[in-house]
This record gives C-alpha cells, sequence and structure tokens, in this order.
C-alpha cells in the first residue's frame, strides 16, 4: 500500500446533518407539513442526481446545483423558502465544518503518504485545508475532474493527477454509494467509515472511524 485517499466532508470534517435540520425547519416556517428526516431524504436522492447528471460538459460546482435541489424541494413541498439565503449557509458551512478529531490524528500518523479526493469546489476545500491545519500529499476536486463521485471518472483522473495506481491505494469515505462503492468501481480498495452505526451489508469493510483504519492498512 502506497498512499491512502480520504474523503473530505463527513470523513475528516463533519457533515452537514445539523445544517439539513436548520433547512427542513425553514421549510416547515413556510408551511411544509414534513419531518426533518423527509426533507433530508429529499435533499440527499435530488443532489446525488443532479451531481450523477453534472459530468463532463454538463459539469456544474456544487453552489450551483444548491439551487436546484432547493427548487425541487419546493416543488415536492409545495412552498417557496428565500432559496439564495439558504445556499449561502450552506457554502458557509462548506468552508467552516469542524473537523474529527480522530481524523485529524490519523494524518498526523499515517505511516503512507494521505490525498484527498472530495466532491467539493475546488476554492472551498483549499480554504478548509488551510483552516484547519492539515497538509495532505495532494488533493482533487469534483470541480477538477468535472464530475462527482461515484462516477469512476473522477477517480481515475484523481489517481493519474497523483501519479498512483488503483492497485496500490485504498479509499476511505463516510458515503457508502459515493466512496466506497465509486472507489471499488474504479479498481480500488475501499474502506467505509461508518460514522452514524448503519447497518453494514455483507462483504463491505467498515470501520467506525478514519483512525481505526490504521491497524488495517497492513492487511489491505
Amino acid at each position: 500500500m502506497k498512499a491512502v485517499l480520504l474523503d473530505f466532508y463527513g470523513t475528516v470534517v463533519h457533515e452537514a446533518y445539523e445544517l439539513l435540520d436548520h433547512i427542513a425547519e425553514v421549510f416547515q416556517r413556510a408551511g411544509a407539513q414534513v419531518t426533518a428526516q423527509e426533507v433530508g431524504d429529499q435533499w440527499w436522492q435530488n443532489f446525488s442526481r443532479e451531481c450523477d447528471l453534472a459530468c463532463g460538459k454538463s459539469f456544474r460546482l456544487q453552489k450551483e446545483l444548491y439551487a436546484s435541489v432547493l427548487e425541487k424541494l419546493q416543488q415536492k413541498f409545495g412552498v417557496r423558502v428565500e432559496a439564495p439565503a439558504l445556499i449561502k449557509e450552506i457554502v458557509e458551512f462548506s468552508v467552516s465544518s469542524k473537523p474529527f478529531e480522530d481524523s485529524l490524528r490519523f494524518i498526523e500518523e499515517c505511516p503512507i503518504p494521505c490525498y484527498i479526493l472530495s466532491n467539493i469546489d475546488t476554492a472551498e476545500l483549499v480554504t478548509m485545508i488551510g483552516k484547519i491545519g492539515i497538509a495532505p500529499k495532494g488533493f482533487y476536486t469534483s470541480e477538477m475532474a468535472r464530475a462527482y463521485k461515484p462516477a469512476p471518472e473522477i477517480f481515475l483522473k484523481g489517481l493519474s493527477y497523483f501519479g498512483l495506481n488503483a492497485a496500490d491505494v485504498v479509499y476511505a469515505g463516510d458515503s457508502l454509494r459515493n466512496d466506497y462503492w465509486g472507489a471499488r468501481g474504479a479498481g480500488m480498495k475501499s474502506v467505509w467509515l461508518n460514522r452514524l452505526g448503519q447497518p453494514v451489508p455483507q462483504g463491505v469493510v467498515a470501520l467506525p472511524d478514519l483512525y481505526s483504519l490504521l491497524a488495517k492498512l497492513s492487511d489491505l
């Protein structure tokens, strides 16, 4: 094993779960008869669909996809909200999310180089890397690939950019769909960071946090 490739949001820093709860409250105040769970589920379904469609010539930055997702939620729930204000809050979160302590320890103690490969706009990732004070060997974003995980393009282009081969790395991320299966689809070994304690499908390599990967590196 020559390197570890890391997802970023939900893996190195916290995912936007609390922000989604806030978005749900905004929709509820606007009159939507929905639960926070329903809003969160609809958000991820629509956001994943928008990311899947945004590839190559059809690529759009994440901050541009947020408007499409919110428009679909407004149509779904039959209310109107202040979408520009919500988009601003989402972007602000993306440059202020707090790191996981176990992830900082992993990056500091990992005996092989760590790279970041993330579904995020490049400017936000650069800002966050500086804010949390980590020094990855390199980084690669969906903006640079013009494709989003789980599409194999972002993984393969990232490997080429880093000068690595799929057989020489392991990818770690908190999304079973985007990270675990996405990396596997590109020929890489991968581990799922099951931070929320969800049921683990048969055969999936799952860990409770990133630091736990240290003890597993020699077995992969």
